[in-house]
């Protein structure tokens, strides 16, 4: 056997010891599913109170009210110590706070680790998807995956039947990890496109902050509709010219992501998009208590990135523009409606390996 074969086998035969980072609301359903599963979980959390909760109440009451949690789920607000004691590590914080954390565990790295990636974001300014930050921040030591798709973390809490997506370019690594996170309520299809997971998670979130805008604005089920699918559009060009796979956008992470999140009534997003519709300032429709809509901050990158690649986004350049230039929702949606009448409906390139866009498939 290589050494990734032995390395899977010693593992499969034990009790897996995972660390999960960030006690939110995604961070604490994922480690009480894998308790379930049968692993060993330490969760680490940022507040010391949150970790009083956990292990005396057996309760997350800041962020899952009144789902009980596994006695045995262990917390701890020592991110050295949980690093240290757990060869899979299951990042939740968000996006914006990850290269901070992975600089904190660096020191704790080795080969044998693997970072299971579920924050949704790409890094302001550097434009790096999260892969790409854990990759240079522990020197490209552990193996990394990624975790995403139309899973609303209270639901999966609940054990509602949820399907989600994890890619990962090592076949072993991810053979094992799906045996970590799949359940009877729990199904998780495999895939080797981070870059397309990455994208997608990160691009649906400024999709449903447009479409809680149009139901903020009753503007009716068509509009909401139109949105979702041409927002999948926008992403479907964007994920091609970087590299990602076309059968991702249509997947769990690209149009079941989308779905959710644009429609659910417990997305933050769309929450926020709704509020803003309904003419309130973007500093009344932040999420309380802690909470993150991280499609306010995607917004910036993808439009940068979107320049920087020369391709036409204009869903995601209006929902930029009110969260960002000040402009008003109903400027926005006169400037999409304005545009020129569309040429042929193109959701994707028939070559990827081509990163020509032509003007037509652009509208």
């Amino acid at each position: 056997f290589s050494k990734n074969m032995r390395s899977a086998k010693i593992m499969l035969s034990e009790n897996l010891q995972i660390g999960v980072i960030g006690a939110g609301a995604w961070g604490t359903a994922l480690a009480r599913l894998l308790v379930n599963n049968g692993n060993s979980v330490q969760l680490w959390c940022h507040e010391a109170e949150t970790r009083q909760d956990i292990l005396t109440n057996h309760l997350n009451s800041s962020f899952l009210p009144e789902i009980p949690l596994p006695e045995t789920l262990h917390a701890s607000t020592d991110l050295s110590d949980v690093v240290r004691n757990s060869k899979i590590l299951v990042a939740s914080v968000p996006s914006h706070f990850t290269r901070e954390i992975a600089k904190k565990m660096r020191p704790e790295i080795t080969h044998e680790h693997i970072v299971v990636i579920l924050s949704k974001g790409i890094e302001q300014h550097s434009l790096a998807l999260m892969s790409e930050i854990y990759a240079e921040e522990l020197n490209n030591l552990p193996k990394l995956a990624v975790l995403s798709g139309p899973t609303f973390a209270r639901e999966v809490a609940l054990d509602l039947p949820s399907a989600a997506v994890l890619a990962c370019a090592d076949e072993e690594t991810g053979s094992l990890l799906q045996k970590s996170f799949h359940s009877a309520r729990f199904r998780l299809y495999r895939s080797t496109d981070l870059i397309g997971v990455q994208l997608a998670g990160a691009i649906k979130n400024v999709i449903a902050i447009a479409s809680g805008i149009a139901d903020g604005m009753k503007l009716g089920l068509n509009s909401r509709a139109a949105l979702i699918c041409r927002g999948i559009a926008e992403m479907s060009r964007l994920g091609a010219v970087m590299g990602g796979s076309a059968e991702t956008f249509m997947g769990m992470s690209g149009v079941g992501d989308s779905v959710l999140t644009a429609t659910g009534t417990l997305s933050r997003n769309h929450t926020l998009g709704e509020k803003l519709g309904q003419g309130l300032s973007l500093e009344k429709c932040l999420p309380p208590g802690g909470a993150v809509a991280e499609g306010v901050r995607n917004a910036v990158s993808i439009h940068e990135l979107a320049e920087r690649h020369k391709i036409e986004m204009p869903i995601c350049n209006a929902v930029y523009q009110v969260l960002h230039e000040g402009i008003s929702c109903a400027q926005a949606l006169k400037q999409l409606l304005e545009r020129e009448p569309p040429d042929e409906e193109m959701m994707f390139f028939p070559n990827l390996n081509n990163n020509t866009v032509h003007a037509d498939q652009q509208k």
